[in-house]
């Protein structure tokens, strides 16, 4: 085969030159803040990767033992790093899982004792063999554990470790038929060994990056629907959330539902009172309070200000009605306490129910709701009112 007359040192070369390409592209990454978790462990291993590749080819120049100790070593550490930058993005990493980096170091002493021991090149070889597919399957479960569907990088990075791990075991049965195997020959073995170090190389940098562009997307796409303070939907995520409720091609999914609007009552006295801050914090406890009060399938987003908007599908009137006001005494019975200081908050609501059978948007349902809560206010604030 004309493939087999390729020169092995060449090829592993070219891996030392892509790794360097790959890890400086990576690296660029990083001077951006807004790059994922695990980011700087994936930069760190592609890097130490690469020396390990360059120290493997190097035992051509320099003393044996300088090769298997620091070729073997900087690639476990490699492939250690890239399944500590898995736990990091999937924020399951522990102080504990550190240690597999002493497992590796364990596994380089024990080569060296191999190579001084006359233990021949194979047999260190199916050691390097086996750690590396322990490894793989590290990463692989790692990637898919608790995979999101949109998750397609997490997906390609798992796969990518499978194909590694195939060619791996395919490149251990070869040894049973090269009894005078050495890396820097050319034979199936090494050229098995090429192929997996590029697939590493190309596949996992491409997995990394698919990553980390659909993880900033998805922290745009929970900016824009969220509210940042109080963590609750946004208008924005409001109007995505009820898209559903007011499709007339949907709407046949509920016969009815209500329209809660709330506002805190005198809110703008605390404001100046205790500050902004101590608002916030205020309004954060409110919110926490609603999220408590509702429904898996009701919606709460913060409208504006100190005001927020329940949306409560297949829920009568008269139910939304003995809803808001167990909401509104809770609310009122329990102070807030923030920094020492106890303060006291209640609530108007205004409530708007709309028929399936109506014509209706979100702003005419709101509307309602927002009339009904002007009359709670000028009824004395702390209680409900329902749109007539």
């Amino acid at each position: 085969m004309d493939i087999l007359h390729l020169d092995i040192k060449s090829m592993m070369l070219m891996c030392v030159f892509i790794g360097v390409l790959i890890t400086g592209g990576l690296a660029a990454l990083l001077r951006d803040r807004y790059v994922c978790p695990g980011m700087h462990h994936w930069v760190s291993g592609f890097c130490i990767l690469t020396m390990g590749v360059f120290f493997a080819v190097g035992r051509a120049f320099y003393p044996l033992w300088v090769s298997l100790l620091f070729g073997n070593l900087f690639s476990f550490l490699g492939a250690n790093l890239l399944w500590l930058g898995l736990l990091k993005y999937n924020q399951r990493i522990k102080t504990r899982h550190y240690g597999v980096i002493g497992i590796s170091v364990l596994t380089v002493v024990v080569l060296l004792f191999m190579l001084k021991m006359g233990i021949t090149e194979i047999k260190r070889a199916e050691l390097v063999s086996v750690v590396f597919n322990l490894q793989g399957i590290l990463c692989a479960r790692e990637a898919f554990r608790d995979r999101a569907k949109y998750e397609s990088g997490r997906l390609m990075f798992g796969l990518t470790c499978i194909l590694v791990i195939i060619g791996s075991c395919l490149r251990f049965l070869t040894y049973r038929y090269d009894e005078s195997y050495s890396l820097l020959t050319t034979n199936i073995s090494n050229l098995l060994l090429i192929f997996n170090a590029i697939i590493v190389f190309l596949g996992l940098s491409f997995s990394i990056m698919l990553i980390t562009s659909q993880w900033l997307q998805q922290k745009l796409a929970v900016f824009a629907a969220y509210d940042s303070l109080t963590g609750i939907y946004n208008r924005h995520g409001l109007n995505e959330q009820t898209t559903a409720l007011f499709d007339p091609r949907k709407k046949r999914m509920f016969s009815h539902f209500c329209v809660a609007m709330i506002d805190i009552d005198y809110f703008k006295k605390t404001n100046d009172d205790h500050g902004h801050h101590v608002g916030d914090l205020v309004l954060k406890e409110v919110a926490a309070k609603l999220r408590e009060n509702i429904r898996h399938n009701d919606i709460l987003a913060r409208y504006g200000g100190e005001e927020f908007i329940v949306v409560l599908p297949a829920m009568s009137q008269q139910d939304t009605l003995n809803w808001a006001e167990r909401v509104c005494k809770e609310i009122a019975q329990q102070p807030i306490y923030v920094n020492g200081l106890m303060i006291s908050v209640t609530i108007s609501v205004g409530l708007a129910e709309i028929l399936s059978t109506a014509k209706y948007s979100l702003d005419d349902a709101i509307k309602k709701a927002d009339t009904a809560l002007y009359q709670a206010k000028e009824s004395g604030r702390n209680r409900v009112c329902c749109f007539s």
